[in-house]
């Protein structure tokens, strides 16, 4: 099995397994997709990576390099899009609560805007742009209530949801009122959020029919208009292998007509729209490579013939534990075997939990030390591993025409305890 020109076997032996491989050529011709698909409809597009999915230096390089920007929602995230040299001016700063800090560093770095989520955060920007004397771009994060047909695990947009004001009690209006009527704050645009996984375009297009509405209550209340509309939360992606998520070209092509024109004759001219695609950039385009160790078989009359242990799991990988996640694997020694040659196994991870990864897969005849391609992790798997039973944080490699380079050598134990503090051991006698 080959990845951007790359045996998968043979990256397993130089540098070692569970490794993550990330596809680059394919990640980068995704990023030109969305970009060129919603500037086909658009003169005035921004399509910022929603970089939680996958948040490292080498990757916050490539969107910058294909035209996109940046959201982040936690001062780690905007310190590492600085440091690997992401311009402030394209950074979106997100969150449902930002701390004090986060929201002085985010001002004093000059980012492009904060959207805030919630009425009492509008003080403490206005708070932080006063003392620093700067004027501070900031947008709004509606809830329009729309409850997507997807996971509740990936729902944003519905009533119950943390994240975003209300249009439907007065939140959202009563936020935009304490903005344009601070000398610290500029108002830019409004930001809306349904969820991920969205497998239909009709939901962008049913919010897009609201957010109209709500714009003429707005303008006609207060006389402002957006310069800025950005439709946050992404298609869904393929992790089964049996999918059909819409492609980028398809969600703008859905959504778009929608948006010139329904709400664009709404805003002021000109009008930015934004997208923040993070999942659908990058989840299809990783590979994580597993060894195999002990294999137990079972009785044939159970749902598998066979139980293999490989040596990652849930610290590595924690969507299967966390959102039952069913991700295709293939035997990297030979991916298109098929028919009488599978048979059904099931996999374990290593860790000290059930950490049952795959429940039923098929796959040829395996033995230990041979090596497994788990497909479609490039999103929410590097960025939520842990050390859970004190395992390292494995390698990141990226793969273009047939060259490898390391981005994230691997842990070891030293990194690990770097922020202990063993000291003398304390007393807890009472004196």
């Amino acid at each position: 099995m080959e990845i951007g020109g790359c045996d998968t076997v043979a990256l397993a032996k130089e540098y070692g397994t569970p490794l993550y491989v990330i596809d680059e050529e394919a990640v980068r011709q995704k990023c030109r997709d969305y970009v060129g698909s919603f500037q086909a409809h658009w003169d005035h597009v921004d399509v910022a990576y929603a970089s939680k999915a996958f948040m490292i230096g080498r990757m916050v390089q490539l969107v910058r390099e294909e035209g996109m920007s940046l959201d982040v929602v936690s001062e780690g995230e905007l310190r590492l899009a600085l440091w690997a040299g992401a311009p402030a001016s394209r950074i979106t700063f997100h969150g449902n609560y930002k701390t004090a800090d986060e929201i002085k560093l985010a001002v004093a770095s000059g980012v492009r805007t904060l959207v805030v989520d919630c009425l009492e955060e509008v003080q403490l920007i206005e708070l932080e742009a006063r003392s620093q004397g700067k004027l501070q771009a900031v947008d709004v994060r509606l809830n329009l209530g729309i409850n997507v047909y997807s996971d509740p695990k990936y729902t944003t947009g519905h009533l119950e949801s943390k994240f975003g004001l209300t249009i439907h009690d007065g939140a959202a209006h009563r936020a935009i009122e304490a903005i344009l009527q601070s000398a610290s704050l500029m108002l830019r645009g409004i930001h809306f959020h349904l969820g991920s996984q969205i497998q239909d375009v009709k939901y962008h297009q049913q919010a897009l029919e609201q957010l109209a509405a709500f714009i003429q209550d707005v303008t006609g209340a207060y006389g402002w208009k957006p310069s800025s509309i950005t439709m946050g939360g992404g298609m869904g992606v393929n992790y089964s292998g049996h999918a059909t998520p819409p492609t980028p070209r398809q969600w703008a092509d859905g959504v778009m007509p929608v948006f010139r024109e329904k709400v664009a004759p709404l805003c002021e001219e000109g009008v930015v729209f934004g997208i923040e695609p993070g999942r659908s950039v990058v989840a299809e385009y990783g590979t994580t490579l597993y060894t195999v160790g002990p294999i137990k078989s079972v009785p044939e009359s159970q749902d598998v013939r066979a139980f293999l242990s490989i040596d990652g799991g849930l610290s590595d990988n924690p969507r299967p534990i966390m959102y039952e996640a069913h991700h295709h694997v293939l035997a990297a020694a030979c991916p298109g075997s098929e028919g009488n040659d599978l048979k059904p196994v099931r996999i374990f991870g290593r860790h000290c939990e059930t950490d049952m990864m795959m429940e039923r897969v098929h796959l040829p005849e395996v033995a230990t030390g041979d090596v497994l391609a788990v497909q479609c992790t490039g999103a929410y798997t590097y960025a939520m591993s842990n050390h859970y039973n004190r395992f390292m944080r494995p390698a990141v490699v990226f793969v273009r025409e047939g060259q490898s380079r390391l981005a994230i050598r691997r842990e070891t134990f030293e990194d690990s305890i770097r922020t202990e503090m063993m000291g003398e051991v304390m007393s807890y006698e009472s004196r």
